[in-house]
């Protein structure tokens, strides 16, 4: 029994050693990148691992940036409509209640998922993690909520949210004026901070320091 889990141990050793091109499935043996380095497959030069420049601390400081943005985001006024001495302003939380208030109460809670508990969450636990990797403190939690991070990514909304406002700005602004409030500043730094998450995250190397191989 001790040999066959010895031998376990060392075919997985030996498997995390190699590293096969998402393009053309050839196996390849992986080496350890320095900060800036890319390595590419050698026969369809497509790209294998890219080790970030300071990806934990660029990473953090724009998920936070993002969580600052959060609040004024929803609460303060989006968007609003000037027609005939009349003006009406709403910010997403606003909108939300209205929602609501009209019965659609699956769709006020579906809103308000996917365009607020998702993206602050995902936010939340990116900051948790770059914290973890500051530390080089491996964690079973943190992987958990590693795989949760991306499993939502896809249900993040913000930018959905944002193109319904500019299509739903160009039919009516025959019309009416439209105003333009300081909510929807914040709601743009909010979703550039969440792209920029993505962009600035090291999966690989954040992966390897949560499960504790570097």
């Amino acid at each position: 029994m001790v040999k066959v889990s010895e031998h376990a141990t060392s075919v997985k050793k030996q498997l995390n050693k190699l590293l096969a091109c998402p393009d053309c499935d050839l196996l390849l043996e992986r080496k350890t990148l320095a900060e800036g380095e890319r390595a590419s497959c050698p026969r369809c030069n497509s790209t294998l691992e890219e080790r970030k420049k300071d990806s934990a601390n660029r990473t953090l400081a724009v998920a936070v940036a993002g969580l600052v943005s959060f609040i004024p985001a929803i609460t303060q006024p989006l968007l609003g409509l000037q027609a005939a001495g009349l003006t009406n302003q709403a910010s997403l939380v606003e909108c939300i209640a209205s929602i609501f208030n009209s019965n659609l109460y699956l769709v006020s809670i579906l809103v308000t998922l996917f365009c607020i508990v998702i993206p602050v969450s995902r936010l939340l636990i990116v900051c948790y993690l770059m914290v973890l990797v500051s530390r080089n403190q491996p964690s079973a939690l943190g992987i958990r909520l590693y795989r949760y991070f991306h499993e939502w990514e896809e249900w993040g909304m913000l930018e959905v949210f944002m193109l319904g406002m500019v299509v739903a700005l160009y039919k009516i602004l025959g019309l009416a004026s439209a105003i333009y409030g300081v909510g929807l500043i914040f709601f743009a730094f909010l979703l550039l901070s969440a792209t920029l998450v993505t962009q600035f995250l090291d999966e690989q190397y954040v992966w390897e320091k949560l499960s504790g191989q570097r």
